[in-house]
């Protein structure tokens, strides 16, 4: 009997020996297909990372190429009361009425620098039915002075350069759009600014442009000269400026009647700022422009003088501005003149409003202005 007993023991620890040396077989056969499993999965994660490291590499170089732009712009929405009478009222495609509902800017600005020293500007306008260019030039840093090339404003007048975009009043004054229509000319510019010394800009620009290919219509460019000095340590009290621009314009006065006009401008101006919020600025031109087909060449003569103070503590500014405007010198009688009174509250960074009353005569009329202006 014990020796049966010691058998069957033997028997048991065999079977269970075989046993477990089969289990531990299949458990390393498992583990070894796991590990290849692993492996493969890894290997299509190492593709897909190596794909997407790939594309983002392309989307930084494209990110890079576009890093130094800045689009901006702004918009003015206006409600107009004019006590003028409209003009063409029954004219559906030019006819205004007294009281108006306007987009009176709609403006996209787009700048960059793709390198040090150098930058593009293009700024467009699509506020009424067609979209028109506003500005496209480049700008070259040289040492101490700038260089600017293409379409821009005419850098003779302060108001002129002032963007519309700040402006207290709803337009510049009559002088301003009376001889630079549209503020901008094509041409190219030198401005030298340098400590101790006042700012020099000189200038060619084009003149005068066919309506549809906008070339110059005369051989003489106009040629413009232009000194500004800061007042006070670093310009703080304002600045004082003197320039000139000269030319010949060409300009169809009758259905083909074409006549050459001297264009002929002389400007003075001032800014001054002797305390905190208080703005006065003024500027006085005197010249020659466009007359009539029988005088194609007529003196003409303008100013204008504002005033703003902004409110202590407050985001409210008022603002007062009169200018006067005479289209020929050799007539009596028909000066433009016009008074405004306005205010502006700034809700913040990118938004204002504004609220302008104008007296004008010659012709007689009377304006209010509400604008609300959002910038982005």
């Amino acid at each position: 009997m014990r020796w049966y007993m010691v058998a069957v023991l033997g028997v048991l620890v065999a079977s269970i020996s075989f046993a477990a040396a089969q289990g531990a077989a299949t458990s390393v056969e498992a583990l070894q297909a796991e590990i290849a499993r692993l492996k493969e999965q890894l290997a299509k994660l190492e593709a897909k990372l190596a794909e997407i490291q790939s594309g983002q590499k392309a989307v930084e170089r494209v990110t890079k190429r576009f890093e130094p732009i800045v689009i901006g712009g702004y918009i003015q929405m206006r409600y107009e009361r004019d006590s003028s009478r409209p003009t063409d009222e029954k004219n559906l495609e030019t006819g205004r009425a007294k009281e108006n509902f306007r987009l009176r800017r709609v403006r996209l600005d787009v700048r960059g620098a793709p390198i040090k020293g150098l930058l593009y500007r293009l700024q467009v306008d699509a506020s009424e039915t067609d979209v028109s260019l506003r500005d496209a030039y480049l700008e070259l840093q040289s040492g101490d002075g700038i260089f600017t090339f293409g379409h821009f404003k005419v850098p003779l007048l302060e108001e002129v350069l002032e963007s519309s975009a700040v402006r207290w009043t709803p337009e510049r004054a009559r002088v301003s759009t009376a001889l630079f229509p549209g503020e901008r000319d094509r041409g190219i510019a030198y401005t030298l600014r340098k400590s101790g010394v006042p700012e020099i800009t000189f200038g060619l620009f084009s003149g005068t442009r066919a309506r549809q290919t906008q070339d110059s219509l005369t051989t003489r460019k106009s040629w413009l000269l232009r000194l500004a000095q800061p007042l006070g340590k670093d310009g703080k009290l304002g600045r004082i400026w003197i320039g000139r621009m000269d030319g010949i314009g060409r300009r169809d006065f009758d259905k083909g009647d074409i006549r050459n006009f001297d264009r002929e401008r002389t400007a003075i101006g001032l800014l001054f700022t002797p305390i905190s919020g208080l703005t006065i600025r003024g500027e006085w031109v005197d010249g020659k422009d466009a007359g009539t087909a029988a005088n194609p060449t007529v003196k003409v003569r303008g100013w204008y003088a504002l005033l703003g103070y902004k409110l202590p503590n407050l985001p409210i500014t008022l603002y007062a501005k009169h200018d006067q405007y005479d289209p020929n010198r050799g007539e009596r009688g028909n000066t433009f003149k016009r008074t405004a009174l306005g205010i502006q509250y700034d809700l913040n960074r990118t938004t204002r409003f504004n609220l302008t009353f104008e007296d004008e005569s010659n012709p007689s009329a009377t304006r209010w202005t509400f604008q609300t202006q959002v910038r982005y």
